[in-house]
């Protein structure tokens, strides 16, 4: 289980923002705040979630909202193109592997029933 303050920290770290000793400054706790809420409300939308608003993070999903707290905020930081680059990618990834996590419909597209 992660918090949601690990949460943003992990996703701070993978845009280079952030490191371990260094205290963040508070626009900065906020802009991921908000990028991890933005993040759980699609989610919520989408119904791929199995956890509730403040409670912490299944480990399985853990890895997948980082990339994804991250790449909501990638073009707002200064991002080394190859850190841009494993961002982006790590957000394609992290949808389709919550897809197969939560194991329902909710990102698949529809099929036609043929007669």
């Amino acid at each position: 289980m992660a918090t949601i303050a690990q949460i943003r920290e992990r996703a701070a770290t993978m845009l280079g923002i952030y490191g371990e000793g260094e205290t963040m400054p508070s626009y900065m706790v906020n802009d991921m705040a908000e990028s991890y809420n933005e993040v759980y409300a699609q989610l919520s939308r989408k119904k791929a979630l199995s956890w509730g608003p403040g409670e912490n993070i299944p480990p399985e999903y853990v890895p997948h909202i980082v990339s994804l707290v991250a790449f909501g905020r990638v073009d707002d930081y200064p991002t080394p193109n190859d850190r841009y680059a494993r961002i982006v990618a790590g957000q394609r990834v992290a949808l389709l592997e919550i897809r197969e996590l939560i194991g329902n419909n909710a990102y698949s597209t529809p099929t036609a029933d043929y007669f």
